[in-house]
């Protein structure tokens, strides 16, 4: 837990474990300590690490309603450093929007998003925080990266990873 305030949690979610399951986590400890019940009002994709926010109280408690209502109407701002493989989009500092619309194809045991002209609005909010080149060894290709910091404006599924492939500058696994 990094804050407990106001009937608010901020917990830190390690990279390759699904959001659900940490809350299920969350709720049997603080059930444990005699608290309340504890309710979801954001996630992050498995591959994703960051600040999880987590509500104390039902869906109709104050708390949860009051985060819930700050997530609905995009005030929360949510704040993705991500590293890219590719050449720099523009030098440090370079701010830039993608505003393609996103799909979702849902299969049988998978889904994917994808840019689509009859998706659904999405925006990201880009900026390039630095660029790094590595010189190849024995043999191997020159390799570019970059660090940009990136804000959904919109919350799609994999928004953030997809409109950065869709520039060419796939997130680095």
């Amino acid at each position: 837990v990094l804050l407990q305030h106001f009937g608010v949690l901020a917990v830190l979610k390690p990279p390759d474990l699904v959001s659900e399951g940490i809350i299920e986590q969350i709720q049997e400890n603080v059930l444990q300590l005699g608290g309340p019940n504890v309710t979801q009002v954001s996630r992050l994709d498995v591959r994703t690490s960051g600040i999880l926010v987590v509500a104390l109280g039902s869906c109709a408690s104050t708390s949860a309603n009051y985060v819930l209502a700050q997530f609905a109407g995009r005030l929360a701002l949510k704040t993705y450093h991500c590293l890219c493989s590719g050449s720099c989009l523009g030098s440090y500092g370079s701010k830039s929007v993608n505003s393609a619309p996103l799909s979702v194809e849902v299969g049988e045991d998978s889904s994917r998003t994808f840019v689509s002209v009859s998706g659904q609005e999405a925006c990201t909010s880009l900026l390039v925080k630095a660029s790094y080149c590595l010189t190849g060894q024995r043999g191997l290709p020159d390799e570019s990266f970059m660090l940009v910091e990136a804000r959904p404006i919109t919350g799609r599924t994999h928004q953030i990873r997809v409109h950065l492939a869709s520039l060419g500058r796939p997130l680095v696994s």
